[in-house]
């Protein structure tokens, strides 16, 4: 199903003969969520603007067909097309600007957050307090909102950096959740920048018929409250969360994951977590967290981490050097 209809166009660009099957053209390029716009009904002004001059390139209309910016003025004025009311926006720019195609059931503008972030950044990944909304993780309303792009970096500096970060006793985890991008409803989005192999466990899901989102599975968002408490709402919500995951997570996938983001202090984490709540391991991933844990035993230099990264806890489990509430 298109999200544009035909509309009656107002009398200057129904003058034009170009006009029809222009927007026959920009409606085809809007008809389903692609891999690069996932959203087809809330897009950016500056996406929107591109899509608009592929159209008209499609036809070769001639340089007197309005512009962009102009086509868009008419689709809001026709009612096919809103301004979203964003806040507090860190850096004004098309890239902040958001349409929502389609004609509106209310004057009210309800937007869903994660339709929001997908719009801002169509290859990014929702993560962190959103995922934990998204798959009701958590009672409490997402305090943030988290998109990432994903960059990639080479194995060992990605590795050293992480494990650092990890152990490190003044941990950054409370201080910067990120490049603060806008407000919506109140509540401000972030971007973050993630490593690739961080972040193994992403998936497509439907959010509506014209809306898709790339978002970190159940799995990898539960691993990421870990090593990003404040990311995710706190030490509250974290715990929270895990507590509501149980009889609900793939082992096989906590397993892929932590082979595939090799951090070892995120896997004593897991593994006193997963003792601390009572959370049975069996299978691969029971004989993958055993041998961490004789590791540590083995080791006796190895330094002691908090269960969740920044966060001062005293009670010790010893076996895997973890401070837990």
């Amino acid at each position: 199903m298109s999200t544009i209809l035909l509309p009656r166009a107002t009398p200057d660009i129904l003058a034009d003969s170009h006009w029809e099957p222009f927007l026959k053209a920009l409606t085809g390029r809007l008809a389903q969520p692609t891999p690069d716009l996932p959203s087809v009904r809330c897009v950016t002004r500056q996406n929107l603007v591109q899509l608009i001059g592929e159209a008209a390139s499609e036809l070769h209309l001639p340089s007197t067909f309005p512009t962009g910016k102009k086509i868009i003025e008419h689709l809001v004025s026709m009612g096919l097309a809103s301004h979203v009311p964003i806040e507090e926006v860190s850096r004004p720019g098309p890239s902040r600007d958001f349409i929502l195609l389609g004609i509106q059931e209310s004057r009210e503008l309800q937007v869903d957050p994660l339709e929001l972030l997908q719009a801002y950044d169509p290859q990014g990944v929702i993560c962190y307090f959103s995922a934990l909304a998204y798959y009701n993780l958590t009672t409490q309303i997402p305090a943030s909102h988290h998109i990432a792009s994903l960059v990639t970096h080479k194995t060992s500096s990605v590795a050293k950096s992480a494990e650092k970060l990890s152990t490190s006793p003044r941990s950054t985890a409370r201080s910067k959740l990120g490049t603060r991008v806008f407000s919506y409803g109140g509540v401000p989005f972030y971007s973050t920048k993630r490593s690739r192999k961080s972040i193994p466990g992403v998936k497509t899901r439907v959010l509506g018929p014209a809306t898709n989102i790339h978002i970190a599975t159940i799995e990898q968002t539960l691993l990421d409250t870990l090593q990003y408490p404040f990311h995710c709402g706190g030490p509250e919500v974290v715990l929270e969360s895990w507590e509501r995951q149980t009889g609900t997570t793939d082992e096989e996938l906590y397993l892929a994951y932590l082979k595939a983001i090799q951090i070892p202090p995120l896997t004593r984490r897991v593994g006193a977590l997963f003792e601390l709540l009572g959370i049975p391991a069996t299978g691969a991933l029971g004989s993958y967290l055993d041998a961490t844990k004789k590791t540590v035993l083995e080791q006796p230099e190895t330094p002691w981490i908090p269960l969740l990264r920044g966060v001062p806890y005293s009670r010790e489990i010893a076996e895997w050097k973890v401070l837990v509430p």
